[in-house]
């Protein structure tokens, strides 16, 4: 039953990878007027997150962060399938980048890199993007979804045509240890909700107390791993822009804490500067720290 299921959902993602642009954002239009006025996907939770992560800003406004969020989810959506078509030249057309020197550095340098991407812009685009232009062994951390059958279509589109290697979150410091000869550009989207424990990174992110996972600041300080923090941002339909922001190529010389620290306030401040970017129907702030543990 797998099998079969897997089989139509590729064929359906194959269906929409060879339609032209305006018609998926055609297709892409109508999902958004059945997600958020008809079905109403998340859009209590999406409400809450705004509202308290922007205390500050009108009902109007808030709304019309919202309604931009819905769009361009829904925009993501339909963009998917054409990782399964569109090879390098395709996304150097769809993806600018203003400092590439930030990268270049590093490679020079023979540097390994994690580069730190929140659900912003178009994660996936920029994941097949990678190895067009990164001189490393490029590795992509993901995580396995509850659903077998999308998360093996995930797992076709985002490998297919390129050659970064697939690792999943729970083998990647394994993995990179094992590999410790070689100079690896990792990819990591690093704004999952972790666990909610004491050992998890907490901070104020957008006037709330948040987790955070450690494990990127961990394997930095022990593989001795440069950290890139991707700012993507969207300039229009099925086109981007990526900023680099280089936490840091000494990652044994800071501080516990600190890398995250300058992770998180660089996710703050591209949130606060394109604040529909960013992936607002997830629960970001389900878990609450123990204050009592601490004391």
């Amino acid at each position: 039953m797998k099998k079969l299921g897997y089989a139509i959902v590729k064929l359906w993602a194959n269906f929409m990878s060879v339609q032209p642009y305006w018609l998926l954002y055609l297709k892409s239009d109508v999902c958004y007027f059945l997600a958020y006025h008809v079905f109403r996907y998340r859009r209590q939770v999406t409400r809450e997150n705004l509202l308290r992560s922007f205390p500050e800003k009108s009902d109007k406004a808030i709304k019309a962060i919202e309604r931009q969020f819905y769009h361009n989810l829904c925009d993501l959506f339909v963009e998917a399938p054409k990782m399964m078509r569109i090879g390098p030249e395709s996304y150097g057309k769809r993806i600018t980048y203003t400092n590439p020197e930030v990268l270049e550095r590093l490679f020079e340098q023979r540097k390994s890199i994690f580069y730190a991407i929140p659900h912003s812009g178009n994660w996936e685009w920029y994941g097949k993007q990678i190895p067009s232009f990164a001189a490393h062994h490029n590795v992509a951390v993901y995580k396995k979804v509850s659903n077998p059958v999308f998360d093996a279509l995930m797992l076709y589109m985002r490998m297919k045509g390129i050659s970064a290697e697939p690792v999943e979150a729970n083998d990647v410091f394994k993995h990179l240890v094992q590999h410790r000869d070689r100079w690896n550009a990792v990819l990591m989207i690093a704004d999952q909700s972790p666990r909610g424990v004491e050992s998890d990174y907490w901070t104020e992110f957008l006037h709330q107390d948040t987790c955070w996972f450690t494990g990127m600041e961990r394997m930095a300080k022990k593989l001795d791993y440069a950290v890139v923090f991707v700012a993507m941002k969207r300039r229009g339909r099925g086109l981007y822009e990526v900023t680099y922001e280089l936490i840091t190529d000494a990652p044994k010389t800071m501080a516990d804490g600190q890398i995250m620290e300058q992770y998180v306030r660089c996710v703050e401040r591209f949130i606060q500067e394109n604040p529909d970017n960013w992936l607002w129907s997830h629960r970001r702030w389900k878990h609450q720290r123990n204050l009592k543990e601490v004391a």
